[in-house]
């Protein structure tokens, strides 16, 4: 299961982290004051004049949106609920404390009836078990005197994590699954698989406990035994054991003497955390923080304007559509890339390599590039709207092919004019040049006979002018004898 989870976040990150933008943030994560507020939350009154509030989630706050946009997979998510005055928030510092080693950053926690915490609050920090980092949220507690926003934060609570901690002081009753409860009902989860929309890691810690002496398993077993009660209280507890993976813890009061106790429980509780994180999912697929920014967006979408419920399967549906369009989107673009290196781009067609030739070359380049976009949509869930990844190849290929087969008809066109041209001039100066050299011919000709005629003429020039001379000479000679 692990060596698939590891797979399955490869997979995401040689994918979509390719498609981010890898612009350094204006601060690291890690330089930051924690714990942020996760979500910003805006208290008014119900009616003009009221002392009553209400209280209404606007989106992620800027301090939380700059962490988690930060955060590689994996994500390691864990959330602390419960009932208010609990000890949560100062459990969950100690928690971190024995993980990392100090007490750096805390959640803000004091005694009192006067509850710290109101939202959600997180802090992140680096597993130091393995790879990727842990967040914490420490949730406003249910039951308070001043409770402000917890049906939201519940919701967040289920859908956000990979293990919740649900908190009760003293003894663990049925009032605390009333929590557990409220993730089932603000989850709102209609799909056939219940695990993609919520958590299934469940543990009930009974703080500053009464039961010391009491195994824990005896203590969830009589917690979930549905033998007494009534008909509502065990129908709480049915769907407690069908919906989730329960499991008991119990911290001593850290108190007095008691300190060192308090400790030990507190580490057993930490590497038990430890040991059992899991990649935060969404769609079947482990994400990253920018995602995860994503889908607290969506989710507060929905009960922004009014609504008390969230939809996990259409917030679901929704991050798993923008992934599996991000992906088709990357892997789209590299393959632009692969058909400009080999000069099979619209722009770049010539007309002098053959259709098919050229249509064979993209194929190739096409076929490793859906290949990876598959082997990353067949793992994500729902199936229906990850096949928009599909889909968004197919329309874009479709197009880039009209795209190549109209370039090289335009290129081929024009070629072919070109030729056409060429061959034109091609026989007109093949005509000048037979006239020029026929010209020459007849010229050489004309040389030649004017070269005879001129040659006969001074045989005749000499032969005569000869004779006149003999008989200039014989006629002397006659006269002197």
């Amino acid at each position: 299961m692990a060596s698939m989870a590891l797979d399955v976040s490869g997979t995401f990150n040689s994918l979509i982290s390719r498609a981010r933008s890898r612009r350094p943030p204006s601060v690291d994560w890690r330089e930051l004051d924690q714990p942020v507020p996760l979500v910003k939350v805006v208290a008014a009154p119900i009616a003009p004049g009221s002392t009553s509030i209400k209280y209404t989630a606007t989106g992620i706050t800027p301090e939380a949106e700059l962490v988690l946009s930060q955060l590689p997979v994996p994500i390691h998510i864990v959330a602390f609920t419960g009932f208010g005055r609990s000890g949560k928030s100062y459990t969950a510092t100690k928690v971190r404390a024995h993980l990392v080693g100090n007490e750096d950053h805390k959640f803000a926690s004091a005694p009192g009836n006067v509850p710290c915490t109101h939202g959600i609050d997180m802090m992140v920090f680096e597993n130091p078990r393995g790879p990727g980092t842990v967040v914490f949220l420490d949730c406003e507690g249910g039951a308070n005197h001043n409770q402000s926003a917890l049906p939201f934060v519940i919701g967040l609570a289920a859908r956000l994590s990979t293990q919740m901690y649900v908190f009760e002081r003293g003894c663990f009753t049925t009032g605390g699954l009333d929590t557990v409860m409220q993730v089932v009902n603000m989850g709102n989860a209609t799909s056939a698989d219940d695990a993609v929309d919520i958590t299934r890691q469940l543990v009930l810690v009974e703080n500053m406990s009464i039961n010391g002496d009491i195994p824990d398993r005896r203590l969830l077993d009589d917690l979930l035994s549905e033998e007494d009660g009534d008909e509502q209280t065990n129908r709480v507890r049915r769907l407690v054991r069908q919906r989730f993976d329960t499991n008991f813890a119990k911290l001593p009061f850290n108190v007095g003497g008691n300190t060192a106790v308090h400790q030990e429980a507190v580490a057993a509780l930490a590497d038990t955390l430890a040991d059992s994180l899991v990649p935060f999912v969404v769609g079947g697929v482990p994400v990253d923080g920018p995602v995860v920014v994503q889908l607290i967006t969506e989710l507060l979408t929905q009960i922004r304007d009014g609504g008390n419920r969230f939809n996990m399967v259409t917030a679901t549906e929704a991050l798993v559509a923008n992934m599996a369009a991000e992906a088709a989107n990357t892997v789209w673009t590299e393959f632009i890339d692969k058909v400009r290196k080999q000069g099979n781009h619209p722009v770049q067609i010539n007309g002098r390599k053959h259709l098919r030739t050229i249509l064979r070359e993209v194929e190739g380049a096409a076929n490793s590039c859906i290949n990876e976009l598959e082997t990353f949509t067949s793992k994500l869930v729902p199936n229906e709207p990850a096949s928009i990844a599909k889909q968004t190849w197919d329309r874009n290929y479709r197009n880039f092919e009209m795209d190549i087969r109209a370039a090289h008809q335009r290129k081929a066109e024009e070629l072919a004019r070109y030729t056409r041209w060429a061959d034109r001039i091609n026989r007109l100066v093949n005509e000048i040049v037979a006239q020029v050299v026929e010209a020459i011919r007849q010229f050489i000709r004309f040389a030649r006979f004017s070269t005879s005629l001129i040659l006969m003429s001074n045989y005749y020039f000499w032969r005569h002018s000869f004779n006149l001379v003999t008989g200039i000479a014989q006629g002397v000679i006659s006269g002197g004898a």
